[in-house]
């Protein structure tokens, strides 16, 4: 193939976009554009074998118009423990074959990212440069000698003949995120005082011995791909200039392109930045490292928004751009905006649920992509006998199985008693860090006129509506009331349930006491968007903390900006009283307290509506799907699902 210049890219005549879609050169690989899917873990693998679900979901992505694809980390020694596929020994070649076979047909460049976890382990034996744990929960590393080091150097170029064996086209090494060669990068994590420690010379050591013998092991013809972080966000860290400089040193070892990061396991609200984090966070680090070294560089980190994708291509601070959850939500991003077809895009959302589930050891899902993850039996096959189904509820849930129907064939009414589709997402999106729903909310909305869904907004159904619409089915999709506990005083005037003063139903002046009580999603929500209008607030929680049902990197996110803005948070605190101007309860250890209140909202959690609607509609014989939180309370992604499912067994 003929290489090309990996030096800034031209747009060319046409579409906004079209920089994209230009191609680049990877060493000898040419690339037919500059979008690149991100290595992200699944969990789809079965004791380290890729499956054939594994197979499914790449075959997925490679459908959808990317340039390359980046398969998820792999284990490159056989003393590593982890819920990743593996790449330690000739046991693991079938499932890799057959995966790169899989992707043959279609225009993609495969690549696999090796890794060592290091001391980043949830279970097995625990390596690092320096007997420095993660955290003081976690088993101090055993410190590496200089024979182990090398055995793993080893392992690294072993694992790249396997790949060229396997049929990749390239190889990338997790350099990044805290595993073994960032932990060895780190001046705050690298103690040694040996040839692998010290400067930066001496720290940068280790990662370009597995360079170098990568390169030796697979020759001039695969490329090698060098992830590094562009600074680990963490105190004493691995800093830009220190990034910059080891990018140089591992490229002059061999690496073909540098893929520029950041973060680590103890600052992943950069690494995996949630909704509230602006596009493009990371995109100085890609620019200082290009700036800097004769190779391309990838940049990442909230790239989905097809503008910036481009700005950041034609402005050459980077030659090609990474997507990860952006691809997973959508893998039709890049023919869509190839085509210019930008509204038929699926948003990413940001929620981190995919990242959430596969960091518990579960199989990846995603909160508005219900294929994701279940790509071999997905199938979304037309009915032979269209019926006529009627949706009572627009929540994520009734959106999703509304749609999943009428592209089956079905006939399809959906019913909201507001004013605009949505349900709780026009709730949730209200919070200042939760616009992204909004996006969400917007898109299915569209699809469903597009689709010829019958829309009923500020409709209040009951039996005789449901009975003069005669459907064949109805699906109940009516969310969950909130609950009213017992509480002494709970009636009150300055009392409201807080989805009211989300919505901004009730007036909340400059420098009120509002008392939130429940430190769930809701509460957590409630409070940022009052504290950022000028009140004066507390949560007060029965557990021993706040942001229950949040994924956890948007939780540690949410609950530190929480307390950065001056909102008060007592947990192990029971109310049990509610009087005008204050709220009374008990602490962690039984004795009573009061907090001011000239407002108070509640947030304490859900009962499903879903069988006080649906009684007399089956006692009429109707056949009726209850779910989402009308069911059960539970999360985005459960929603999605349950619509789905719900929709594909009409």
């Amino acid at each position: 193939m003929n290489a090309v210049a990996p030096h800034r890219a031209e747009p060319v005549a046409g579409g906004a976009h079209d920089v994209l879609f230009t191609p680049v050169a990877l060493g000898p690989l040419t690339l037919r554009n500059r979008l690149v899917m991100a290595p992200m873990g699944t969990c789809l693998d079965e004791s380290g074998h890729i499956t054939d679900d594994t197979i499914a979901y790449y075959v997925r992505r490679s459908q959808g118009g990317v340039g390359a694809i980046t398969v998820e980390g792999c284990l490159v020694s056989a003393d590593t423990v982890g819920p990743e596929p593996k790449i330690c020994s000739d046991d693991y070649l079938p499932g890799l074959r057959k995966l790169v076979d899989a992707l043959a047909p279609y225009d993609v460049t495969v690549g696999v990212q090796l890794m060592h976890p290091g001391r980043q382990v949830v279970e097995g034996p625990s390596v690092a440069p320096s007997p420095v744990p993660l955290n003081s929960h976690a088993p101090v590393p055993h410190e590496l000698t200089a024979d182990e080091i090398a055995t793993i150097v080893a392992d690294y170029a072993d694992a790249a003949r396997r790949a060229r064996d396997a049929g990749f086209s390239f190889v990338e090494v997790h350099g990044a995120h805290g595993y073994l060669p960032s932990n060895f990068l780190s001046p705050q994590h690298n103690h040694r005082t040996d040839g692998y420690g010290g400067d930066l010379a001496g720290r940068v050591r280790f990662s370009a011995e597995v360079a170098g013998a990568i390169t030796g092991a697979v020759g001039p013809g695969m490329p090698l791909v060098w992830r590094i972080n562009g600074e680990d966000a963490e105190r004493d860290g691995l800093g830009l200039d220190e990034s910059v400089a080891a990018a140089r040193a591992i490229v002059d070892a061999g690496a073909s392109a540098i893929s520029v990061t950041a973060g680590t396991w103890l600052s992943l609200q950069v690494t995996l930045a949630p909704m509230s984090t602006p596009r493009g966070h990371m995109r100085r680090f890609a620019a200082a490292v290009r700036s800097a070294v004769d190779v391309p560089v990838m940049a990442v980190g909230r790239l989905d928004d097809p503008d910036m994708a481009a700005e950041v291509i034609a402005s050459g601070e980077a030659d090609m751009v990474l997507i990860g959850r952006g691809l997973i939500a959508e893998p039709d991003w890049p023919d869509l905006v190839h085509a210019g077809r930008l509204d038929e895009r699926r948003p990413c959302i940001a929620c981190n649920a995919c990242v959430d589930l596969v960091g518990r050891g579960e199989r990846a899902r995603c909160a508005v992509n219900p294929e994701a993850g279940r790509e071999r039996e997905w199938s979304l096959n037309p009915v032979v006998t269209p019926r006529r189904v009627m949706v009572v509820g627009s929540g994520p849930s009734g959106m999703e199985a509304a749609r999943i129907a009428r592209l089956r064939g079905h006939t399809v009414s959906i019913w909201e008693r507001d004013d605009e589709l949505g349900g709780k997402l026009e709730v949730a999106g209200l919070a200042p860090s939760k616009h992204e729903v909004l996006r969400y909310r917007a898109f299915q909305a569209a699809r469903l006129r597009t689709l010829g869904v019958e829309i009923h907004t500020g409709a209040e159904v009951d039996a005789s509506t449901v009975a003069s619409e005669k459907p064949d089915v109805v699906v109940v999709a009516t969310g969950a009331d909130p609950l009213v506990p017992p509480i002494p005083g709970i009636d009150g005037a300055h009392v409201h349930d807080a989805q009211r003063l989300l919505r901004g139903d009730v007036d909340v002046p400059t420098g009120a006491r509002v008392v939130v009580v429940g430190g769930s999603a809701t509460g957590c929500e409630t409070a940022e968007l009052l504290r950022e209008r000028g009140a004066e607030v507390a949560i007060v929680e029965m557990a021993r903390s706040i942001g229950r049902g949040i994924e956890a990197i948007t939780r540690r996110q949410m609950v530190r900006s929480l307390r950065h803005d001056g909102v008060q948070v007592l947990t192990n605190a029971t109310v049990v009283g509610i009087e005008p101007g204050l709220v009374r309860f008990t602490d962690a250890e039984g004795g009573e307290q009061e907090l001011p209140a000239d407002v108070v909202a509640l947030a304490i959690g859900w009962r499903p509506s879903g069988k006080t609607f649906s009684g007399p509609l089956v006692e009429a014989g109707i056949e009726v799907r209850i779910l989402g939180d009308a069911d059960a309370p539970g999360d985005f992604v459960r929603a999605i699902n349950t619509g789905a499912d719900a929709a594909l067994s009409i």
